[in-house]
């Protein structure tokens, strides 16, 4: 009988025990990390890294390069992204992807910002916080040189067939020209060479990626004398909808380097490693 005592006494501990290590967990889940979003600023520095999502393939913005033998994501925004994660003291992560599915990973939690040379437009603006401008751009035609007398204004390009990067406000221009044939790819590279193949009459790009890719084929020109300016006049990063406190540090940050001129600084090097 005394045998029995104790072992129910035993079983009585341990399920105690259980239970008050049960309520000591929850607790901890309630006031611990758990319970803080790793896209905040407060999530961000205490995982101890940031994790950018781009689409490499925008030079001088991003893009690939071999840097001392490595295949590296090089670019403006690539330094912007440097720089951010050194003033929040994290290192910075980089996941590639389509430029059309960038957003979709910022809703998800899988990205904490976007630095893509996105442009902040209203419909965008529904979907993810935005910082302040940090390059204000135009977008411009790239054609080849075998167009260059039947394309010279932009109605001109009515009735035209026009490759554009999808999910971009160059693809949403393309589709208001009455009569424009649009080819919409995921990626520039894809753009130029239907381009090159005369597959496709123009493409519309960012300024200086059309700049970029004209330098390095000789076959394709940009179209002086047309200059298509963005809804919102330049790019900024985006955030998760509603990360406003990640956003105001990030204005801060971005305030900070154009008073040092750091982003000049950036986007002519990158503008220079991309062309040289």
């Amino acid at each position: 009988m005394k045998k029995k005592i104790s072992i129910l006494l035993v079983l009585a501990l341990l399920m105690t025990s259980i239970l008050s290590g049960c309520g000591k967990k929850a607790d901890d889940m309630i006031s611990g990390d758990d319970n803080v979003e790793s896209y905040t600023l407060e999530g961000i520095k205490k995982k101890g890294k940031i994790i950018m999502g781009t689409s490499a393939d925008y030079p001088p913005f991003e893009t690939h390069a071999m840097i001392e033998g490595k295949d590296q994501i090089v670019g403006f925004d690539i330094e912007l992204a440097k720089y951010i994660a050194d003033e929040l003291g994290v290192e910075l992560e980089i996941k590639e992807m389509d430029f059309s599915k960038l957003l979709g990973g910022l809703s998800t939690g899988m990205l904490d910002i976007v630095i893509a040379a996105m442009n902040p437009d209203p419909e965008r603006q529904k979907e993810a916080n935005f910082t302040d401008i940090y390059y204000e751009s135009k977008h411009v035609v790239l054609i080849h040189k075998d167009s260059e007398s039947n394309i010279k204004t932009i109605d001109d390009l009515e009735s035209k067939s026009i490759g554009v990067q999808l999910g971009t406000t160059q693809e949403k221009f393309a589709k208001s020209l009455e009569g424009a044939h649009i080819l919409s790819l995921t990626s520039n590279p894809e753009i130029v060479m239907n381009l090159k193949t005369k597959k496709i009459d123009c493409a519309i790009m960012e300024e200086f990626v059309a700049k970029s890719f004209a330098k390095e084929n000789d076959d394709l020109i940009v179209v002086d004398g047309i200059s298509i300016n963005g809804e919102s006049g330049g790019v900024a990063i985006a955030l998760k909808k509603g990360n406003d406190e990640l956003t105001e540090k990030l204005n801060q940050i971005i305030a900070d380097a154009k008073a040092k001129g750091l982003l000049e600084k950036w986007f002519a090097e990158a503008y220079e490693l991309y062309n040289d």
